[in-house]
Order: C-alpha cells, then sequence, then structure tokens
C-alpha cells in the first residue's frame, strides 16, 4: 500500500548522556527549530530502535503464543493479555516503580520533617550552620523529589506506548488472519475503536497504578509521624482520609462499569460512522442523510448517557479532592482545638505539609489508579476477546491441503484434486456440497453458474477462505487471485499492481499490455503513478477491475484464480484480455476463471457449471454436448465473431488520445493541519458551542465562587487568629504574666487553645477552666469563639457545596459541548459534497470522530477545569502571600514572568507536536479500513507481512511524534520544577540572610516557605495544565473544521420553489446547455435533449465519454451548469430530497449495511413485513432470505454480488418513483439474473421514464432511444433503428463489432420496434432471449 517515509533524523535520545537523559536536554534543538518555524513531520526525530513496532509487537506475539500454548494444555483457562504485557515489560516497570516508592515514601516524608526542624529553629535558637542545614534539607528534597518524579513518570509513560504500539500491531495482525466466521463477529469499526480508544488507556493509566500500593504505605508512615508530632488529633485527619478510601472505591467501580458501557457504544458509533463514510454516496443519492442522522443521534445519545454518568464521577471525584484541602485540615485543626491544645506554627504547617502530600496521593491518585486498572482490564478483555477470534487456520483443516506443485524435467504441474467436498461459511449455511474434480497442468478452467450457484465460493475453497469441512480438497501450487469486486487501495497504480513485489520491467510491462492498460496510462495525467485515492475513487469501474486483474497476474504462481474479471470490460478488451491473457499469457499454467460470459466456453479446456452449489455437469465442451447438455439454453456457437462477450458500449475501435503527463510527482491531497497558536477565538467557540450565553454566564459565577469561598476562608481564619492575638496580648499584660504564645502562634491559619510557660510545660486541664486563657468578652472587635468557629465551619460547607456545584456543572456543560459540536460535524459531514469524501479517506474522517471527538468527551474537560481552577487559584495565592509578606513579591513576580515565557516558549514548539501526532494517526486507521476490505486478496497473495510491516511503519511515524510529545512535555514539568527550586531557596535562603538584620516570627517563616513549596508545585502544574490544555484545543480545532465543511445544496425546497404533491406525475426530463465539471474541467459539455415522460433512454459511450457524470449530475451529485427539467421544474432551483427522493438508482456497485435484511430494505420502519416480504419474493430472494431479521454482515460479505444487486432492485421497487436510473446494474450477474433484473424492470417499471448506462447493447436496443456520448459531446441521440441507418455512426460502429449474428438480430430488433411491431422496453419474448444467445 502507499507508505511515505519520513525524513530520516537520528534520534538524539539515543547518544545523549545522562545528565542530557535526566534533564531532557536532548530535545532542546527542536524546541529552538519550533520557536523559528512551523514544524512539520519530517522535522521530528526518528523512533528510537527500541520502540520500533515490529520489535515490540514481535516481543508481545511470542509471550501471547505462549498463551494461547498454556491455554490448550489447561483447558478452560482463557489466556491473559496482562500476563503477556507483564512477560515483557516486567522488569523496566519494577525498576520504574521502585523509583517512585523511592521518591513517594522516603524523599516526600523527609521534606516536611525537615520544614518543621526548620520552623522550629527560627524559635529554639539553633546555631546557623543548623539553620543552613535544615534548610538544604528543605531545597534538596525538592530537587531530588524532582529528579525521581519526572524520569519515572516518563519511563511509565514510555512503557505505555511500547504497550499501545505492540497491542495495536497485535491488534491488526490479528485481523488479517481472521476465519470467515470470525470475520462475521467484529467490523472495521470496532478494530477502530479499538486501536483509537482502547489502547489508549495505556498511555494515561499506567501512570497511576503504582499508587494502589504506595498510597496506603506512604499514609501509614505519615500516620505515625503525625501522631507522634499531634498525638490522636492527627487521627482525625487520617480518619477523614481513610473514610474516603471507600467512596474513592465505590468511584472506581463505577468508572471501570461506565468505561465498558462507553466502548461498547462507541464501537457501535465508530461500526455505523464507518458503513456511512464508505456508503456516502448511495445514501445521498436514495435521500437518506436524515434518517441516518437520527440513527447516529440515537446511538450518540445512548453513548453520551455513559459519559454523563462518567463526567458526574469525575466530578465527584475532582471536587472531592479540592474541597478536601479545608476539610482534612478542619478535621485536625478542630481536634486538636477540643483537646486543648495550642496550634504551634512549627506543629501547622508540619500538618498542612504533610496533608498537602497526603491528599494528593491518596486522594487524587489512589482513586484515579482505581479507575485506571479497571478502565485498563476492560479494554484488556476487550483486545483479549478480539486477539481470541477463530483464525484461519489452514494447517487445523484435516479436509484441506496445500502442497507444491509437482516439479517434472520439463514443467511444473499443478494441481487441484477434490473428493466429495463440502464447504460452510457457517453451521447453517452449506456453501458447496459434493464437490469432486481433479484439475491438473495446462488448463483453462471455466466456471459458470446462476448467482449464488457457488462460484466464489469454489475459488475461496481452494484459497482456503471457505472452511472445507468434509470430504477432501488438495491443492498442490501457489495460487494467484483477482477478485469480483475491484479492490483498490490508496496508493497509485504502479503500486497496486506489483503490491510489494519487486519491479522487474519487463514483466510488469509485459502484465500491462495484456490487461489492456497501456491506453488508460497514457489518459491518467501522471501515468502508473497517478494516485488512485481510497477505493480507487480516481479510476473508472473498468479501470478498476483491469489494475485489480493485472496485481493477481503479477503475482508468480502455479495456479491462477479469476473472479469474473470481465464483467466490467469492453468487448474489445473483453476478448484481448481473454486471448492476450488467458490464453496466451498464462499458458502453461492452470486457470480457473469464474465467469458470466458464456460465449468463450469453446475455448475452455474443461467447464464446470455449478448449481446451487454443486457441479451441475463437467467436461469438455464438446464432452458436455455430446452428453446431451443443452448449451443452446447457454449460448450460440455462431463463430469467433459472434461469440463475443454482450456487447459493452465503450466505442471498440477508438483509442484515447494520449494526455501529456504530468512531471511533477504525483501525492495524495494531505491532511490540513491548522498552523500557529490555538487562539481565543477557538476557545470562544468551544464555549459557544453550548449554544447558550446563559451557561457561560453560570460557569464564570459558579468557578468565581468557590474561588472566592477558599479566599474568604484563609481571610477569616486570618481575621480571627488576629483578633485571638489580641486579646492574649491584652490579657496577659493586664495579668503581668510572661508568655512565649505570641511568638510560637499561627496567626493565619489557626488560633490558641492552650499556652506555655516559659519552661515549655503547660498549665494542668484539671486545674483551669478548657479556655481559662480566653478573657472576657469586653473587646469590641472580638466576637467570640464561638462566632468565629461556626463561621469558618459555614464557609468550610459552603466551599464543599460550591466545589461540587461548580464540578458537576462544568462537567455537563462540556459535555453539552461535546454533543452539540459531534451533532455539528455529523450534519456538516452528510451535507457535504461528494468531492470531499473523494478527497478524504475514510480512516481521516473516522480519526475525527474517534480519537478527536474521544478527547472533547472525556480528556478536555479534565484538562480545561484543572487549568481554570489552577489560574484562578494562583491569582488568589499571588495576591494573599504578597499581602502578608511583602518581601516575596519580587522573587514571586520574576518567577511568574519566568513561568510565562517559559510556557510560550514550549507551547509553540507542543501544539506543532500535538497537531503533528493527531495528523499521523489517520494513515494507520485508513491502512486498517483498507486491508479489511481487501482480506481475500492480501491473503491469497501471502501479503500479510508486508502490509504488517508497512502498519508498523505507519505505528512508527505515529511513535516518532507521540515520543516528541511526552518528551516534550516532561522538558516543560522538569524545567519548571527548576524554576520553582531557585524560587524557593531563595525564598528559603532569604530568611536566613535577612535574619541577622530584622527577627522573623517562626510562623512568618512557615508560612513563607510552605507557601513557597504549594505554590510553585501549582504554578507548574497549573503551566503544564494550561498547555495540555491547548494541546487537546487541537482536537477542537480539527472538529470545528469538519462542523463548518461546506454544504451542498439545500435538501429541501423553498416555499415558492417547492414541487407540486406527485410531481413527478409523467417523468420527463429536459437539458438545456448542460455542462458538469470536476476540478475545473468540463466532463459533459453544452448538452441539449430531452426524455418524454415513459421513455426508456439507453446511455452509451466509451470510458471517460460521461455517462456517470450525467446521472452524477441528474442527481446533483456536483452541482451542473446549465439548466435540468423534470416535468417542467427547473432541478436546480429545488431541494436535493425533493430531488433525490423522487428518483430510484440501481448502483453498479451494490452497498449492504451490516444489520439484518429487515434494516437493508426499509432502514426506517416505513413499509409492513408483508410489503417487505412480497418484494423479496419478487426479486426471488427467498432461499437466501429465510427470515426478515437474518442477519447481514459487514459490507454484505455473506450475500453474493448478484444477491445484493437484487436487494437493490427491492428497493427500488418499494421506493415506486417515475423514473428509475439503472447505473449498469447487471454488470456482474450472471446471464440468467441479468434477464431477471431486466424483465423485472420492464414489467415493474414499465410506465415509469429509465435511463439505463448500459453495459450490453441487447439491454437497450429496444429502447425508445439511445444517447451516443463522447468525450462529454452527445454524439446521437435518436431511436436505435434511425441511429443504426448511418454506416458510419457511432451505434452502428459498436452494433458491427458484436458479430455478424448479433448485429442482424440487434437491427431487426431495432427495426421492429421502430416499425411498432414490437413493444418498447417490453418483457423479453424469444427474440430478445436468442440475442441474448448471440451477445
Amino acid at each position: 500500500m502507499d507508505f511515505k517515509e519520513k525524513a530520516t533524523i537520528s534520534n538524539p535520545r539515543e547518544d545523549a548522556n545522562p545528565l542530557s537523559t535526566l534533564l531532557f536536554w536532548w530535545i532542546n534543538p527542536l524546541f529552538r527549530k519550533g520557536a523559528k518555524k512551523d514544524l512539520v513531520l519530517n522535522d521530528l526525530y526518528d523512533v528510537l530502535k527500541e520502540d520500533e513496532s515490529k520489535r515490540v509487537a514481535d516481543d508481545l506475539s511470542r509471550e501471547w503464543d505462549k498463551q494461547l500454548a498454556k491455554e490448550k494444555l489447561k483447558p478452560g483457562s482463557r489466556p491473559r493479555l496482562y500476563r503477556a504485557l507483564l512477560s515483557v515489560f516486567k522488569s523496566t516497570y519494577i525498576l520504574t516503580v521502585i523509583g517512585l516508592v523511592f521518591d513517594e515514601c522516603i524523599i516526600r516524608v523527609a521534606q516536611p520533617l525537615f520544614l518543621k526542624y526548620l520552623i522550629v529553629s527560627f524559635s529554639d535558637g539553633s546555631e546557623r550552620w543548623v539553620q543552613y542545614a535544615y534548610a538544604a534539607g528543605v531545597c534538596l528534597t525538592t530537587l531530588v523529589h524532582m529528579f525521581l518524579l519526572h524520569p519515572t513518570m516518563f519511563a511509565l509513560q514510555h512503557i505505555g506506548m511500547k504497550c499501545r504500539v505492540a497491542c495495536c500491531s497485535l491488534v491488526y495482525r490479528k485481523s488479517l488472519e481472521l476465519s470467515k466466521a470470525a470475520q462475521g463477529k467484529t467490523t472495521v469499526g470496532q478494530i477502530i475503536n479499538i486501536m483509537g480508544n482502547d489502547v489508549i488507556r495505556f498511555d494515561t493509566n499506567l501512570l497511576f497504578l503504582s499508587y494502589l500500593f504506595i498510597g496506603p504505605i506512604q499514609l501509614a508512615i505519615f500516620a505515625y509521624f503525625l501522631y507522634d508530632e499531634v498525638g490522636p488529633s492527627g487521627m482525625a485527619g487520617v480518619g477523614f482520609v481513610v473514610f474516603l478510601i471507600p467512596i474513592e472505591y465505590w468511584i472506581g467501580k463505577q468508572f471501570t462499569k461506565n468505561r465498558f458501557n462507553i466502548a461498547q457504544r462507541t464501537d457501535e458509533r465508530g461500526r455505523v460512522m464507518n458503513e456511512i463514510i464508505i456508503a456516502m454516496r448511495v445514501i445521498k443519492m436514495y435521500a437518506w442523510e436524515k434518517p441516518f442522522s437520527t440513527m447516529v443521534d440515537k446511538i450518540r445519545k445512548f453513548e453520551v448517557k455513559s459519559l454523563k454518568k462518567l463526567a458526574f464521577l469525575r466530578a465527584m471525584y475532582l471536587s472531592l479532592y479540592i474541597s478536601s484541602s479545608r476539610l482534612v485540615t478542619y478535621c485536625v485543626f478542630i481536634a486538636y482545638i477540643l483537646t486543648n491544645h495550642p496550634l504551634t506554627a512549627d506543629k501547622v504547617f508540619f500538618i498542612l505539609t504533610i496533608f498537602s502530600t497526603v491528599r494528593q496521593v491518596m486522594i487524587s491518585y489512589f482513586p484515579t489508579a482505581a479507575a485506571a486498572i479497571g478502565e485498563l482490564f476492560v479494554s484488556m478483555n476487550r483486545i483479549e476477546t478480539f486477539l481470541l477470534l477463530e483464525d484461519q487456520d489452514q494447517s487445523a483443516n484435516t479436509h484441506f491441503k496445500i502442497g507444491p506443485a509437482v516439479q517434472t524435467e520439463k514443467e511444473t504441474v499443478a494441481s487441484i484434486l477434490m473428493n466429495d467436498a463440502e464447504a460452510k461459511w457457517n453451521k447453517d449455511k452449506i456453501a458447496l456440497q459434493n464437490f469432486s474434480l481433479d484439475l491438473r497442468g495446462d488448463q483453462l478452467v471455466m466456471v459458470v453458474g446462476s448467482v449464488g450457484s457457488g462460484k466464489t465460493s469454489l475459488l475461496h475453497a481452494l484459497l482456503g477462505e471457505l472452511p472445507v469441512t468434509g470430504g477432501t480438497c488438495t491443492v498442490n501450487g501457489r495460487t494467484a487471485y483477482a477478485s469480483q469486486e475491484a479492490w483498490i487501495f490508496g496508493g497509485n497504480v504502479r503500486q497496486n499492481i506489483l503490491f510489494g513485489n519487486e519491479f522487474e520491467e519487463s514483466r510488469y510491462n509485459e502484465v500491462v499490455k495484456v490487461c489492456a492498460l497501456e491506453d488508460d496510462f497514457k489518459q491518467l495525467p501522471h501515468g502508473d503513478s497517478t494516485i488512485v485515492g481510497e477505493r480507487g475513487v480516481a479510476l473508472s469501474g473498468g479501470q478498476k477491475a483491469r489494475v485489480n486483474l493485472a496485481r493477481g497476474l503479477y503475482q508468480k504462481a502455479d495456479i491462477y484464480l479469476m473472479d469474473d474479471p470481465l464483467s466490467a470490460v469492453d468487448s474489445r478488451v473483453s476478448r484481448h484480455i481473454f486471448e492476450q491473457c488467458m490464453k496466451a499469457h498464462l499458458t502453461g499454467y492452470l486457470r480457473i476463471l469464474c465467469t458470466h460470459q458464456l460465449q468463450y466456453l469453446p475455448q475452455a479446456d474443461h467447464i464446470l457449471v455449478l448449481d446451487e452449489g454443486k457441479i451441475k455437469c463437467q467436461g469438455t465442451y464438446q464432452h458436455l454436448v455430446d452428453e446431451g447438455i443443452d448449451f443452446i439454453s447457454l449460448m450460440s456457437t455462431d463463430s469467433v465473431d459472434g461469440l463475443e462477450r454482450k456487447s459493452s458500449v465503450v466505442k471498440p475501435e477508438e483509442v484515447p488520445k494520449e494526455k501529456k503527463q504530468d512531471e511533477k510527482k504525483p501525492e495524495a491531497q494531505a491532511e490540513k493541519m491548522a498552523g500557529g497558536s490555538v487562539t481565543w477565538g477557538t476557545y470562544w467557540e468551544y464555549l459557544k458551542g453550548s449554544e447558550s450565553y446563559f451557561g457561560i454566564f453560570m460557569l464564570f459565577i459558579a468557578f468565581l465562587s468557590s474561588q472566592l469561598a477558599f479566599v474568604l476562608a484563609d481571610l477569616w481564619l486570618s481575621r480571627w487568629t488576629s483578633a485571638e492575638e489580641r486579646r492574649m496580648n491584652k490579657n496577659v499584660t493586664s495579668s503581668g504574666t510572661t508568655t512565649t504564645t505570641t511568638e510560637n502562634s499561627f496567626r493565619f491559619f489557626g488560633n490558641e487553645n492552650e499556652y506555655y510557660d516559659g519552661n515549655d510545660n503547660h498549665f494542668d486541664s484539671d486545674s483551669m477552666s478548657r479556655h481559662t486563657w480566653i478573657p472576657k468578652d469586653d473587646d469590641v472587635d472580638y466576637m467570640g469563639e464561638d462566632i468565629y468557629l461556626y463561621v469558618y465551619t459555614g464557609i468550610v460547607v459552603a466551599i464543599f457545596v460550591l466545589t461540587k456545584f461548580r464540578a458537576i456543572y462544568f462537567f455537563m456543560f462540556c459535555i453539552k459541548i461535546s454533543i452539540n459540536v459531534h451533532n455539528k460535524m455529523f450534519v456538516s459531514l452528510v451535507r457535504a459534497p461528494m468531492k470531499f469524501f473523494d478527497d478524504n479517506p475514510s480512516g481521516r474522517v473516522m480519526n475525527r470522530f474517534t480519537k478527536d471527538i474521544g478527547a472533547m468527551d472525556e480528556l478536555l474537560p479534565y484538562a480545561f477545569f484543572d487549568a481554570i481552577t489552577i489560574f484562578l487559584l494562583m491569582i488568589s495565592m499571588v495576591i494573599l502571600i504578597i499581602v502578608s509578606n511583602y518581601y516575596m513579591s519580587i522573587p514571586t513576580g520574576i518567577l511568574i514572568i519566568g513561568l510565562f515565557a517559559m510556557r510560550q516558549y514550549f507551547i509553540k514548539t507542543a501544539r506543532d507536536v500535538k497537531r503533528i501526532e493527531a495528523i499521523s494517526r489517520s494513515p494507520i486507521f485508513t491502512h486498517v479500513a483498507a486491508s479489511s476490505q481487501g482480506l481475500v486478496t492480501i491473503r491469497s497473495a501471502k501479503r500479510q507481512s508486508i502490509l504488517s510491516e508497512q502498519f508498523d511503519g505507519h505505528q512508527d511515524l505515529h511513535s516518532s511524534t507521540w515520543y516528541t510529545f511526552i518528551s516534550a512535555n516532561r522538558w516543560f514539568g522538569i524545567w519548571l520544577e527548576v524554576m520553582s527550586v531557585v524560587y524557593l531557596c531563595v525564598v528559603t535562603l532569604s530568611f536566613l540572610i535577612l535574619s541577622t538584620v530584622t527577627s522573623y516570627k517562626s510562623s512568618d517563616v512557615g508560612l513563607a516557605i510552605s507557601s513557597a513549596l504549594s505554590l510553585t508545585g501549582i504554578f507548574q502544574w497549573g503551566m503544564r495544565q494550561s498547555a495540555e490544555t491547548e494541546n487537546l484545543m487541537t482536537s477542537v480545532e480539527r472538529a470545528m473544521e469538519y462542523a463548518k465543511l461546506e454544504p451542498e445544496a439545500a435538501l429541501e425546497s423553498k416555499p415558492d420553489k417547492k414541487p407540486p404533491k406527485g410531481w413527478p406525475s409523467t417523468g420527463e426530463i429536459q437539458f438545456k446547455d448542460y455542462y458538469l465539471a470536476y476540478e475545473e474541467k468540463d466532463v459533459v459539455k453544452g448538452l441539449n435533449f430531452t426524455i418524454r415522460g415513459k421513455e426508456k433512454i439507453g446511455i452509451v459511450g466509451r470510458t471517460g465519454a460521461g455517462k456517470s457524470s450525467i446521472i452524477a449530475g441528474l442527481f446533483r451529485m456536483t452541482e451542473p451548469r446549465g439548466d435540468l427539467f423534470i416535468d417542467g421544474v427547473r432541478v436546480n432551483d429545488i431541494g436535493l430530497h425533493d430531488l433525490r427522493s423522487n428518483i430510484s438508482i440501481i448502483p453498479q456497485d451494490p452497498v449492504l449495511f451490516s444489520g439484518t435484511m429487515r434494516y437493508n430494505l426499509d432502514p426506517f420502519d416505513q413499509f409492513k413485513d408483508d410489503e417487505l416480504w412480497g418484494v423479496i419474493n419478487e426479486v426471488k430472494l427467498k432461499e437466501a432470505v429465510p427470515a426478515l431479521d437474518v442477519k447481514v454482515s459487514d459490507g454484505g460479505n455473506n450475500f453474493s454480488v448478484g444477491e445484493r444487486q437484487l436487494v437493490c432492485l427491492a428497493r427500488a421497487i418499494l421506493r415506486k418513483n417515475r423514473i428509475i436510473v439503472m447505473d449498469e446494474a447487471t454488470a456482474n450477474v450472471d446471464p440468467t439474473t441479468d434477464n431477471f433484473i431486466q424483465n423485472t424492470i420492464r414489467t415493474k417499471f414499465s410506465d415509469c421514464t429509465i435511463i439505463t448506462i448500459a453495459h450490453r447493447l441487447n439491454s437497450i436496443i429496444d429502447c425508445d432511444k439511445v444517447l451516443v456520448l463522447d468525450n462529454g459531446f452527445l454524439k446521437e441521440y435518436d431511436h436505435p433503428h434511425r441511429l443504426l441507418q448511418y454506416p458510419d455512426g457511432h451505434l452502428s460502429s459498436m452494433v458491427k463489432h458484436t458479430g455478424k449474428s448479433s448485429e442482424a438480430a440487434l437491427r431487426k430488433i431495432a427495426a421492429d420496434t421502430y416499425s411498432g411491431r414490437r413493444a418498447s422496453f417490453a418483457q423479453k419474448d424469444d427474440e430478445l432471449l436468442q440475442l441474448d444467445k448471440l451477445i
């Protein structure tokens, strides 16, 4: 497939020294480059060798195979993916966790101890060097914490990335090996969802898992120190934290449950979205946009229901975490006060610092870990379920054997032996039965039969795709395969033909020649280097069929299996391919050709006639005739000229003019990437997505009020403690007692409940009342302890309530935005013109609806909430700190300026890298979708390994961007910490240095340093979350881009342009100066003609003549120029639904949707069951459809192409429209089915206007008129008999090419129809049936 490699830039991380690795200095060159210009993919470093997709996938595959082997030894046990992952990454993970345990349980425990001793040293007369030692301890523990935290967190993210990459590759490899039965149990959408959502849990959730045991250990250590310091009062805070643990566990369990529900519902949405994107052309032609929008909206509502529950849980958890900063310390302080203990500064700040750490670990990381492990196991179970689907294991099938061809002295002899073989698609559906045949050596074997007779099933059985369940089937020799439905992937033409093989010029040119592609290469703008687009949108149906055949022929094989490759080509090309390819080029090989072209049967070496999965008869043509087989009912034996394939309309003798090929190397249209910063306009667009200005106002009020409550709590504590100090000082002065209480009291966060004498011995509580130190309430400024306590309690309760309201409101607000944006995206998508879908691969579109919408659903609200909350908190803390200690204003100001400067430097590069990372995901999804569509071709060519290598290449490109992104984030984090540590050192040392010239209270020192500690942590986390928010806002940009796609014309007509009821009543169509252009190039030029009501019109012309363009213009898939009238109504002026819903089309490529047959016929319950059964019987699908609720697999793969075409015919019958369009509708069906479809149309739609893009002249020769197109111009338009009166006319030339017998018959029928001796386009009589045999 098409795979673009990036420019090679060796990753400097490979050779970085330990210090550069520790500080992430190696990524600085990229930041310098990013500061100067917008980065592109080629600016990023290569993936590390240890991260290469193939390497990690091979390691995981090896361990997964061991799990599968254990299952065989212990039946009943289930292989576990987590065991395989542990086997691969266990040692690295354990080493990383050890570093994290050392940091959390030793370094972070030591930090508050050093702070406590430093605070005490300012009041106990400690020597200067002791104070410096404690200060150094505070700074060093912070520094070591920084050097441990960031590398260990980065290592965990790195392991998570490897797990994701390995699982994705394993899932992709598995998707290439699925059996047919297993393919029916999954869909492309589900695979993409696994790769787009489930595996992402490794990137995020591994970070926190270790805190499930680190948290309790750390809590136990801190509980010991708390008890030692403040006695049982400290256990009030610990008890409150422990009380929260079962709540956190419940939240984690609910996260797991909702994560599973969301995954299932996102799967379903992904499946439907993938089908819609691929089938958009048909959906638009059927005017099904609104009903499909309703269906997606219904699925989305189920998904949102779970998302809201998840958002509510997340809001509860976040609000609990935020409010716990006041609740936990409130419990400790109140307990301490009520037990007659004074709050000294060292104790207060020790408590505050400890619970700041405990709160982060136990109330944030611990519940996150509980939820993370649940989500991770849900995702791993889903991946396991997929990996345990049934393989296409040919070696395990005792009924099917593959061996090498027999090598003789002269030649290689391939063979196929089947003895009473039976094959089944599933337990209930037998595909082949009682199959016995012996085919050897140089033979052309032709397989014929009606729709559903088993032709394709036979080829699939020989390939090992269809399980042989009885008898024996032995294939000796290498096989090559050309599928019935052309599979074209999104590279150039040459890549599609080579399909991973080495380019051999002579062999390649020979294959191109025998497949009649030389003239096409002259037409294409870049020859065989022309980019064909996803599913070959740049090629015609015939070109796709021949490229598909050329791919099969280019394979080196002994047996060539070709499934009806002649159906989509004209008679000249058909003969060319049969004679030059089947007969000449493949001479010496065993060739099996399934076909409907019965005129070639006499030239076959062996013929198989199939009926209902059985061999009706077999042998040489002459042998079957001698046996009395009635070949007259199948074909005519006129002559080689008369044995032409049912004639196509491509003008045979005209060679397309060679176009001057563009010298510039062609490239597929790249995905657009926004440049520059995420503007404030993007944020405003996001908020406006709520469609409620009042809601935005309430959001502002919610954040402001809750933050004001936090500030009010601090201010009230300040006022309370200040009032207590003033009353204490007045009481002590009046009693003449000396005390040190004022010196050691905490005036900001607490109050005294007990006081000490000069010898540090507290008074016996039994000898005095509990509050004897509180003076009489004779100070007008003092409100009384109860008032202060009750008000503070009220504020804490208000904080609890307001934080809950703020969090819940914000997350529900974001969900509402996400719902609205998704709805706008989908509506915009289905309203986009078809050119958008031709230019954008399905994987690219799916990426927006999976990854980007997923980010808006779950990741963005979390980061955005953090960023806003921390920003407000930073503002309030800076104001409070500067007001309380103006000396800190200078270092604080410098810190803020430095942090914002670094953020701006970082975000420029990080934003570009994030955008590149998002874009580099799309090719992965496109590759998966394309592989799924061409699975049989891939496996028949044994190209699984090459496709896996290309998938690994796509993953390596993405890994390169992701590794750069997480490295850049860690660079930002660690250098923010460096600045914060410098700030902490400045603040700490300033007290030591300035203490020689001024005296400081220990409470001032504690307030300043603890504030510096908490502020630096808040600053750096706030900066990182604001940067992450901006990065995630790129998903909003990408979503908004799809929400504003240029739409088609309006679906509904304006009131004054609305067509009358019952329109069209006659079906008259008039073209006036009609033009149609693609890429500003006219493909239909100045057409002027009229189709009268109820006329039957055939449209003929060579490839590229403009036949399909007329249909595209009729349905306004592309807006034409000029005028088009239907029953006098100007089509250009009416709504698209008024137009499209009144025209029925039977397309060349039938489309079915996964689900039930009822859903495919009547997806929106408009018809009764009796009506549905009526059309099923009319199109003879009763045997294939035993029940309306029979399952239709992804893409309708459990039905043959012919059966799918009959379903499309049934849809047309149900719609009962006056205008019917047939776009080569019978190209891929056998003559019997062709006759049946033709007769059904001629009888059911006799009162309708019928436009047929003819594939066979016998289908249109009795039409009222035939329209001949050439290069977009109308060349001829009249009754076929009149056109045949011109010997040099275009239609005459086509008729002559069909052979003498058929020419005579065609002319006679045209003449009889013209003279009135036979009805136009009536049910086929014996004469037409005889003509079918001739053509």
